[in-house]
């Protein structure tokens, strides 16, 4: 998780670019039914009892209602062959299992000893995003945020491509580096 990297390793991370996401703890303090209807996929991939990888197996195709018309032929082509190997299935179900767990307990502890992101951060989201503000979540972690909003789906990169292009290059432009 490129925040952890930007936590712990504040030396070797100049920039940073979080696409429609906010830490985990600040996520799960706005549960509520909303939350739940919209990201009910968390809890159910972030399952150790009840493995998702067996369900999403069965019929990658039907798990996954995406397609080429929002991303392209070529991108559709390349998550597709992704989703249908279950060893990418697992490391995605494993992503949301450590969110679940270590990534909670560690921005937790973070929070609480007032560690901060000392980079300037771009924050990147949807306009159907579930949190209000994308911007001011992160500003409870960084002094130096800016956030954009694209009208785009989950697949940002592979749905608005040069839109997230524009934006992370106004960020590699007004923090004077092309190191990310």
């Amino acid at each position: 998780m490129a925040q952890r990297l930007a936590l712990e390793h504040p030396e070797a991370v100049t920039q940073l670019a979080v696409l429609d996401g906010v830490p985990i703890g600040d996520a799960l303090a706005c549960c509520d039914a909303r939350f739940a209807e919209a990201w009910w996929h968390w809890f159910f991939l972030g399952q150790t009892a009840k493995p998702a990888e067996r369900v999403i197996s069965v019929d990658p195709d039907a798990w996954y209602r995406v397609g080429p018309s929002a991303m392209g032929e070529e991108a559709y082509a390349d998550l597709r062959k992704a989703l249908h190997d279950p060893e990418v299935v697992q490391a995605m179900c494993e992503d949301y299992r450590a969110g679940l767990g270590i990534d909670r307990v560690l921005d937790g502890a973070d929070r609480a000893a007032g560690r901060r992101i000392q980079c300037p951060v771009l924050v990147v989201w949807r306009f159907k995003t579930t949190w209000a503000s994308c911007t001011e979540i992160w500003r409870e972690w960084a002094d130096d945020v800016d956030g954009v909003t694209i009208d785009s789906g989950h697949h940002m990169a592979e749905e608005a491509p040069e839109e997230l292009a524009a934006a992370i290059q106004s960020l590699l432009s007004r923090s004077g580096s092309a190191r990310s």
